[in-house]
This record gives structure tokens, C-alpha cells and sequence, in this order.
């Protein structure tokens, strides 16, 4: 058996070993991201609505909101999200610091260049994971354009997993045209897509693109990636990787699971409930506005109007009642209210909307109590927004970082060469993160802190010295921290030293200035005494 064989052989069987989360996703797609329905059809024409399943829009509107609160907190637009640290031996090396910023400044100008759509990719990527509770997303080098990032349908991507949890194997099944394809592969192009191009241009052909650890050494990159022609039975290329180009994250994990799992899957049936009860719900309230008609004879009423102010003939009998009546079951339009509410709360938690409304809410909070609420927020958050910085954001850098490296940015004659400061440590760069969420998960220090001042400051009625031993520069350094409050807020020591050598400056100048009388007076004193002697 061919390579080529083995590598579609293998993508079908990962294909069928997933089928029970195509299935949740199949049920998740039309009611929560019908724009992503594409599972089990991928005929859609462009612009078609689909729709047509849903009878209530809670989950979207939690899922966008959702999505867009975790942004927030993670990846927030306008802010420097992370830092690049260096080696612990080079924290009070100027020009290797120096050097570090002007890198993170650099990272953050090119991803969110206009022709970059990390922005809005990134917003895609989130909602993939809420919804499907995994998300793919490439960082590809545009050669002369800078970095792309482009968010993957999970339909089109089929993955795996190394001894250590961490997913390094991709096979990617995608259709593009004949058209496309030759555009594409150029002078590789496979016999049946050229025999295609010639009848019918835009029909679609399917391709192979797998991506795993070069343990074959096809090249001398960590990574090798194939390209297959699926309805060719052949390899069409092959390249390598200095790192792996697929950034995919899930949301959270069960034991023995690749594929992550999502909020959505959480109120799955939560979700299909609230569909079912709006859809009746509807037909009730349609029924109440507009009731079926009881005639008592189709003979006697030829034409019945319902237009205001219409007469219609024979519709009251001899004895003056209606012959005509609205039909009325007796059903309550009202009663579903109640769990119709009770769902889109339960929806809303599920997506996190609730979560990030409590401020909103209830805005008149004192310090403490803010700080008690990100507390809590940093809690819930943690343990699957904070997934993301390892899954996604360490290996979104990670790519970014080596893709730039390759662009010889760092080189001695590049835009930003590495001081020998850096080179000496072998380069090693870490990621540490400045996120609202990284500020949540230092609330509970500051509102220990909090606490532990407010406690103080009645004891300090009866004992003022008691305050005495809190060092107030670090009180407000660790306030400052867990608001989010920036650097330039606080002076540098360098400017706080020289204030206080200025202030010491001028304290001895003005002991000087009170003392000069006294030791006129003295000098006038002894000048006498020496002339009376």
C-alpha cells in the first residue's frame, strides 16, 4: 500500500471514530451556529438561510455575547494581553528588558494588522469553542504579506493526540475547484483535476493536507506536511514545519476523549427544550390572536370578512345569537412564560452571560466588593478560559515567534537583532500574561489584603502604631495589580529615589535655615563674652 493510500485510509477510520461528536455537533450547529450547520452537508448554497430549525434565539445571542465576554477577558482589543519574559538572570539587564518590549510591541502590531483577521478570527475561534468545544485555527506565513490566521471549520479537520495529551496530528479534508486546485499546485497538479479543469471549472474536488511529527525525515523540520489528491490516489507535495501550523484548542476534556466539549453540549437539551416550548408556544399565541371560526352552517354564511367594520349578512340568527363564534380551548398563553425564563437563565449561565452581567447589574459596589466579584469570576473562569493560554495562546505565540524568527528579524541585521545579553541564555522566551483574567486571578490576594487593612484601621483608634508596620507602597502595588491598573500609574523607583533625596535635600536646608538665629545669637553672645573679658 501507497503512502498516499495509507494516509486516506487513516483519515477515514479517524472519521468514523468521531462520529458520535459530529452527531452533537449536527444538533448543535442549526440551533446555536446555524452559519457552521456543515457536518453532514456541505451543499449549502451561499447565502442560504439557515434558520429554518430555530423558533428561539436565546443560545445564539448567549453564544455571541458569550464569545465576546471571553475575548474580553483573554484577548482584549487595545491592550498588550501578555509580556515576553526573559531569563531570570536578565531582569536587571536594561538593554535585554528594552529589547523584550520592543519584541512584545512588534508581535502586537502585526497580529492586528488590517490584513492579518486575527481580530476577527479570533472571535470565530472562541464561538467554535463554546459551541463545539473545539476550535482550529492556522498561522500561516503570507510571503511578503506577513503572518495570516484563519479560523478552520471543524468539519474539515480530524485530529490526534500524542503521549503527552497535546494534539500533533492533523489530517485536513477540504474541497476547493478544479480552478482553485491548479491555481494552488501549479506545475503538480494531478491528472484528473487538469481533466476536470477543461469541462467544468468550478466543480469540487477533494484534497488531503496532514500535518505530523517528521518521524520518517521526509525533511529536516520537527513537522511534515502532505498534500493528497484524494480522487488521484497520490502524494502532490510535501513540505516541512518548523512548528506545527494548526493552533487547536479544546474547552474542556472527558478522560479518553480528543475532541473537547462544550457549554453548548452542557444545555443541549436545555436548548431543545426552550425550541420546542417557543414553537408551541407560537402556534398557542397565533391561535389566541387568530382563533379557527365556528360556523353553524356553510350554507347560511356564503362570505365571512374579518376586516374592521365589515357587515356580513346571516351571520346572527332569528333569535339574535351569533351563528358565528371564535373557537376558544380554554388553553393559557401565559403558562409557558414561566419556563420559557427559567431556560434562557439556564442558557444564559451555560455562555457566561450572567456571569459578566452582575456588574452591569448592580453597579453602586464598593472597592471590597468589586474585588470579591472578579474573585469569584477569576474562580469559575479558571479552570476553562484558563485552558486556553496553554492550548491556544502559548502556541499561537510559540508559532508566531518562529515564523518571525525564520523572516531573520532577530539577526544581527534585522529589524530587531537579539542582544548577546539573550543569545548567552540560548534565546528562551517566556510568555507571561497581563489578561483581565490574569487580573481576576490576583483579586484574591488584593481582597485579603483589603480585608486585612479594613481590620486594622479600628484597631488603629486605640493603637496608632499598629499601621505602622504595613508597607503602604506594597499595599497599593498589589490594589493597582488586581484593578488592572497600568505601570505608568506609579513612579519609577529611580524617580521616587531621586524625590527622596530631593526631600532630604531640602529638609537639611530648611534645619539649616531654622538654626541660622539661634547661632546668630550665639556667635553675638560669645563675640560680647570675648569683649568683656
Amino acid at each position: 500500500m501507497g503512502l498516499a493510500s495509507e494516509l486516506i485510509q487513516k483519515q477515514a477510520k479517524l472519521q468514523s471514530d468521531r462520529s458520535n461528536f459530529e452527531n452533537h455537533w449536527a444538533e448543535i450547529a442549526p440551533l446555536v451556529l446555524p452559519r457552521q450547520d456543515d457536518f453532514f452537508n456541505n451543499s449549502h448554497a451561499e447565502g442560504d438561510r439557515r434558520t429554518r430549525k430555530k423558533y428561539d434565539d436565546t443560545a445564539t445571542l448567549a453564544l455571541d455575547r458569550g464569545a465576546a465576554a471571553i475575548e474580553g477577558i483573554l484577548i482584549p482589543r487595545g491592550q498588550f494581553w501578555h509580556a515576553l519574559g526573559l531569563d531570570e538572570s536578565l531582569k536587571d539587564d536594561y538593554e535585554a528588558q528594552v529589547w523584550a518590549e520592543d519584541v512584545r510591541k512588534f508581535l502586537f502590531a502585526r497580529r492586528y494588522a488590517p490584513n492579518s483577521s486575527f481580530a476577527s478570527q479570533a472571535h470565530e475561534y472562541i464561538m467554535s469553542l463554546l459551541a463545539f468545544g473545539t476550535a482550529i485555527m492556522s498561522v500561516e506565513d503570507m510571503v511578503g504579506q506577513g503572518l495570516k490566521y484563519r479560523s478552520s471549520h471543524l468539519s474539515e479537520h480530524f485530529i490526534m493526540e500524542n503521549a503527552y495529551g497535546l494534539i500533533d496530528v492533523d489530517y485536513r479534508k477540504y474541497s476547493i475547484t478544479a480552478k482553485q486546485a491548479k491555481e494552488k499546485f501549479g506545475d503538480k497538479t494531478p491528472q484528473k483535476v487538469l481533466d476536470t479543469l477543461e469541462k467544468e471549472p468550478n466543480k469540487k474536488m477533494e484534497f488531503l493536507h496532514v500535518v505530523m511529527p517528521d518521524e520518517g525525515n521526509d525533511t529536516d523540520m520537527p513537522f511534515v506536511g502532505y498534500h493528497v489528491s484524494i480522487e488521484d490516489n497520490e502524494i502532490i507535495g510535501i513540505g516541512g514545519f518548523k512548528s506545527f501550523p494548526y493552533i487547536i484548542s479544546r474547552w474542556s476534556t472527558a478522560p479518553n476523549e480528543t475532541y473537547g466539549r462544550s457549554p453548548a453540549m452542557n444545555v443541549l437539551s436545555e436548548i431543545k427544550m426552550l425550541n420546542q416550548i417557543r414553537k408551541t408556544d407560537l402556534k398557542a399565541r397565533h391561535n389566541a390572536v387568530d382563533p379557527p371560526i365556528l360556523a353553524a352552517d356553510q350554507h347560511t354564511i356564503r362570505k365571512l370578512s374579518m376586516k374592521a367594520g365589515a357587515v356580513n349578512y346571516g351571520a346572527v340568527g332569528p333569535d339574535g345569537r351569533p351563528l358565528v363564534l371564535p373557537y376558544n380551548n380554554g388553553s393559557r398563553i401565559d403558562v409557558s412564560n414561566d419556563a420559557i425564563q427559567q431556560s434562557r437563565a439556564i442558557i444564559n449561565d451555560a455562555f457566561y452571560v450572567s456571569l459578566f452581567q452582575i456588574l452591569v447589574d448592580t453597579p453602586q459596589m464598593t472597592a471590597t466588593e468589586v474585588l470579591h466579584r472578579a474573585e469569584e469570576k477569576g474562580m469559575l473562569l479558571s479552570p476553562n478560559a484558563g485552558r486556553q493560554k496553554g492550548e491556544w495562546l502559548d502556541q499561537m505565540i510559540t508559532r508566531e515567534l518562529t515564523l518571525y524568527e525564520d523572516y531573520g528579524i532577530f539577526e544581527d541585521d534585522g529589524i530587531l537583532p537579539m542582544p548577546d545579553s539573550v543569545k548567552a541564555t540560548g534565546g528562551a522566551i517566556n510568555i507571561r500574561y497581563t489578561n483581565p483574567l490574569s487580573t481576576m486571578q490576583k483579586s484574591g490576594e488584593a481582597a485579603g489584603t483589603e480585608r486585612t487593612v479594613q481590620s486594622l484601621i479600628p484597631v488603629a483608634q486605640i493603637d496608632p502604631s499598629v499601621l505602622k508596620s504595613v508597607d503602604w507602597n506594597e499595599y497599593a502595588k498589589i490594589i493597582a495589580e488586581a484593578n488592572g491598573a497600568p505601570k505608568k500609574l506609579f513612579k519609577s523607583p529611580e524617580v521616587i529615589e531621586q524625590e527622596q533625596q530631593q526631600e532630604q535635600q531640602a529638609a537639611m536646608m530648611q534645619q539649616a535655615v531654622d538654626a541660622a538665629p539661634q547661632l546668630a545669637g550665639a556667635v553675638k553672645d560669645i563675640a560680647q563674652a570675648q569683649a568683656i573679658e
